[in-house]
């Protein structure tokens, strides 16, 4: 009997022995630290939106690129009777904002989709107060073309007209009919 109670015992003891070595490799898993650094914080515009002169509608949309990389989308807002935006525009992050803001890139502002007359600078370590406008240019009258002389006769004209474009689509039927044709005789004679 003592024999079997030294080996419950023993059992036992190393049953309780890998539970202990199980939970403190557990623990040990658990409390490892990730060596990556914070995300750089991103750079802030605000200001007053203007189309035309006039307050943007509250809901227009500015969106912030900086090349041809979307950096950033907000809605115009109304407050104390001035239409105005707040955008974050993030920082480079090559895994989700490539080509996103690096200190002093130039940041470009759409709004509604139509580009605005003032661009910013990227700077995170400053709030950038920049004031957006968008004025619709106005139509410029072009001077209406000079009407030219039909053209007429069958010559061709060193400007290619009517009679150049005749003759070489005449000439390109022939060469597909005397191709067409070879080959039919091609065939016939096999």
């Amino acid at each position: 009997m003592t024999k079997v109670l030294k080996v419950l015992a023993g059992g036992w003891l190393a049953a309780v022995l890998g539970i202990a070595l199980f939970a403190a490799a557990g623990t040990l898993g658990a409390s490892t630290v990730s060596a990556e650094s914070p995300p750089n914080p991103p750079a802030r515009f605000a200001g007053t939106v203007t189309i035309d002169g006039q307050p943007a509608p509250a809901g227009t949309v500015i969106e912030a690129r900086i090349g041809n990389a979307a950096c950033g989308v907000t809605q115009v807002f109304t407050q104390g009777g001035q239409s105005r935006y707040v955008l974050d525009v993030p920082a480079l992050d090559p895994g989700a904002n490539p080509n996103c803001g690096v200190d002093g890139a130039v940041v470009t502002f759409y709004i509604g989709g139509k580009k605005a007359a003032e661009t910013g600078s990227w700077k995170n370590y400053q709030l950038n107060e920049l004031n957006l406008s968008y004025t619709t240019p106005t139509p410029t009258a072009s001077p209406s073309p000079t009407a030219r002389p039909p053209a007429t006769g069958n010559t061709v004209t060193t400007e290619g007209g009517a009679s150049a474009s005749w003759l070489l689509a005449i000439a390109g039927l022939g060469i597909l009919a005397f191709g067409v044709s070879g080959i039919a005789v091609a065939r016939r004679a096999r």
